[in-house]
């Protein structure tokens, strides 16, 4: 006979087991409902507005003209303008987001494409747009509260969508909980957008950006940024949409012409498009290279007067598609005045540890003094010889031993690569409430471990920001 202390420990065993089954199917059910069931949370973000772009796509009658691409679309084209042009046409921008893939847009798009419609593809002039990328972290914010959209995405898109949604789920559950839904200031909110798809505010107004261009994205011409997968996908796009009877062109998108670099021209880039893909490509190229005045805080993103300006050219380009003699009636307005440099101080304690670089009426930060490097917390200074310290370049702070960098409200713009080499640094604090008036790039965090810590009001606010939401898994809130 089996003594009752085997029979306890055996009954005690199956009662362990049953309860480790039921965690670990509990566990997948609480991420269901969080993810699902929950309401939406990301309903008044940048990101919020791509349901709402569907929606506009699938009820606007025909025959449309559809924008396709990233943010450069809405920022960079008026519609309004542009259906006046062509009054047989209803416009509808179906431009999203750079960092959220070109390909996904099409994908969206080919179902609801139809007869008499004329697309026209301006995706931004990188190589992440130009090939077949996917964030499927930012995709989920667009998914949230129109989980339907997931069944028009390819298979591929879906795997990485299951991959990145307990993380999606985690963070909707937190919003839930204590209540405090992203509502983005500025510029990037779904509030900003007009019935047409395109982003309409009156912030945009001016170059905003330090120096005239955002040194984070570079522009370029060579045939390298464009991948064959991209080709493809956009090739199987015109296909379909031909064999549903509407035309697909492609143009290039305002580009700011001091960003760009390298030897190769638009002109060259338009002839290795026109030997890869299916679709007419239209307009003249170096109308899109556009002088920085027109621009407002990126390489692709034009001002109200820029946008009227590309705007015309666009309508040029597609009325040579059409043989279409009629001039524009589309008015440009003059360049306006760069944005005014505020003077804004803070603590400058540390301001004898950095070296720097004049550029016109501001500074950038471009290395560290001896002291500099010694230093176990380093705050970057807001000054310097009575102007603003404006940028940290790339490499700036290499060699540094610091624990702790603070970044003050007066930065503008943190280049690539800035914290590379920063061995010892745990904590990266900004300073920061707004986070669209810091520009970031991609590669913030190359070569560092360290997180970043924002206002604690302002985290949601920086985990759904156009420019910091990439980096939302490395964000924290500072208590």
């Amino acid at each position: 006979m089996r003594s009752s202390t085997s029979s306890s420990n055996a009954s005690g065993g199956r009662l362990l087991k049953a309860w480790s089954i039921a965690l670990i199917l509990l566990v997948p059910l609480c991420l269901l409902v969080w993810g699902f069931a929950l309401p939406c949370q990301y309903h008044d973000t940048f990101m919020g507005e791509l349901k709402y772009k569907v929606q506009r796509l699938e009820e606007t009658p025909g025959p449309r003209i559809v924008l396709i691409g990233g943010s450069s679309a809405a920022f960079s084209v008026d519609s309004a303008a542009l259906e006046r042009e062509f009054p047989e046409y209803s416009v509808v921008n179906f431009g999203m987001y750079a960092a959220l893939g070109t390909t996904v847009m099409l994908d969206l798009a080919e179902p609801r494409i139809r007869e008499g419609d004329i697309v026209i593809l301006l995706p931004e002039q990188t190589e992440q747009t130009l090939s077949g990328y996917f964030d499927a972290s930012v995709m989920w914010q667009g998914l949230d509260g129109a989980f339907s959209l997931i069944g028009d995405l390819p298979r591929d898109k879906r795997k990485a969508l299951l991959s990145t949604f307990p993380a999606f789920a985690g963070q909707k559950l937190s919003y839930s909980i204590s209540g405090s839904s992203p509502v983005p200031p500025g510029v990037y909110a779904r509030s900003s957008f007009n019935e047409y798809g395109d982003v309409e505010s009156p912030l945009c107004v001016r170059n905003e950006m330090p120096g005239g261009y955002d040194e984070n994205t570079r522009i370029r011409f060579d045939a390298d940024i464009i991948s064959t997968d991209f080709i493809e996908r956009i090739n199987r796009f015109t296909e379909a949409a031909q064999e549903n009877g509407a035309e697909c062109w492609y143009i290039l998108c305002p580009v700011n012409r001091s960003a760009v670099y390298g030897e190769a021209t638009p002109e060259d880039f338009y002839q290795t498009l026109r030997q890869s893909i299916a679709c007419p490509l239209i307009g003249n190229p170096n109308d899109s290279v556009m002088d920085p005045g027109w621009f407002f805080d990126t390489n692709f993103h034009l001002n109200s007067s820029g946008k009227l300006l590309y705007t015309r050219a666009l309508a040029d380009g597609i009325k040579a598609m059409l043989g279409d003699c009629s001039p524009s009636e589309i008015q440009i307005p003059g360049m306006p005045e760069p944005a005014e440099i505020e003077l804004w101080e803070g603590n400058d304690r540390d301001a004898d540890c950095f070296l720097y670089e004049r550029n016109s009426d501001t500074w950038s930060i471009v290395g560290l003094t001896d002291q500099g490097r010694s230093r176990s917390a380093l705050i970057i200074p807001s000054t310097c010889q009575s102007l603003p310290v404006r940028t940290i370049q790339k490499g700036a702070l290499s060699g540094s031993m610091a624990k702790e960098i603070v970044i003050q409200q007066n930065i503008r713009s943190v280049i690539d690569g800035a914290f590379e080499g920063c061995d010892f640094l745990d904590r990266i604090v900004m300073e920061q409430e707004t986070p669209s008036l810091c520009r970031v790039g991609q590669d913030l965090l190359l070569g560092t471990r360290a997180v970043v810590y924002v206002p604690e009001d302002s985290f949601p606010a920086y985990r759904s920001d156009y420019f910091w939401s990439i980096h939302g898994q490395d964000i924290q809130p500072e208590r």
